[in-house]
C-alpha cells in the first residue's frame, strides 16, 4: 500500500456515520458536479459536521479507505498513517523467534544455535520492523506533503480576488 500513489478526492461532507460492528467510520464527501463518493475511516480526532468543505487523501488503489482527512472548515487535519505504528514486538514475534532458535538448537547443537540465534534475531527485526515502518514514514511523509500542498491551494484559490466566499 505504501509505493502506490495517492490522490485528493476534495468536496463537502454530505454524511458521516460510526460502524460501530467495525470500529469504523462512513465519510461520504459530495463533490462539486459529481456524485457523492462513500468511504471508510477511523474516528477522526474532531467533530466532523455535515457540510464542512474537506479533501481526502485516498491510495489510487482503494480509492474507498481514507488516509488522511483535512477539514478546511474547522482548520483540522489526520494523517492515519501515523496511527497504528508498532514500536515494539508483540508475542508473535516472540513464538517466531523461539520457534527458529529452539529448530536451531535441534539441528545444529547448542554452540551453533547461538551463532544462528545472533543473526537471526536482528535480521529478523530488521524485515518485520524497521523496513516496514521505514516505508510507513516515508508514505507518511509524502502524504503529509500532499495536505500542504492541497492546503495552499485550497487557500490560493479562496483568497485570489473576486472569489466567491
Amino acid at each position: 500500500m505504501f509505493e502506490q500513489d495517492f490522490r485528493i478526492i476534495h468536496g463537502w461532507v454530505e454524511d458521516i456515520l460510526a460502524d460501530p460492528a467495525h470500529a469504523r467510520y462512513r465519510l461520504r464527501v459530495r463533490q462539486g458536479g459529481e456524485q457523492a463518493v462513500e468511504m471508510a475511516m477511523g474516528k477522526p480526532g474532531w467533530p466532523v459536521r455535515l457540510g464542512d468543505e474537506v479533501s481526502v487523501v485516498v491510495c489510487n488503489t482503494d480509492p474507498t479507505g481514507v488516509v488522511a482527512l483535512i477539514d478546511h472548515t474547522t482548520g483540522d487535519g489526520m494523517n492515519l498513517l501515523y496511527r497504528g505504528m508498532r514500536q515494539r514486538p508483540d508475542g508473535q514475534d516472540a513464538v517466531i523467534a523461539t520457534t527458529v532458535i529452539g529448530v536451531a538448537v535441534l539441528a545444529v547443537g547448542w554452540l551453533h544455535a547461538l551463532a544462528v540465534s545472533v543473526a537471526f534475531i536482528p535480521l529478523y527485526w530488521l524485515a518485520t520492523h524497521w523496513l516496514p515502518e521505514n516505508r510507513r514514514q516515508r508514505a507518511a511523509a509524502r502524504i503529509d506533503f500532499m495536505i500542504d500542498r492541497e492546503y495552499c491551494r485550497w487557500r490560493a484559490m479562496r483568497d485570489r480576488p473576486g472569489a466567491a466566499r
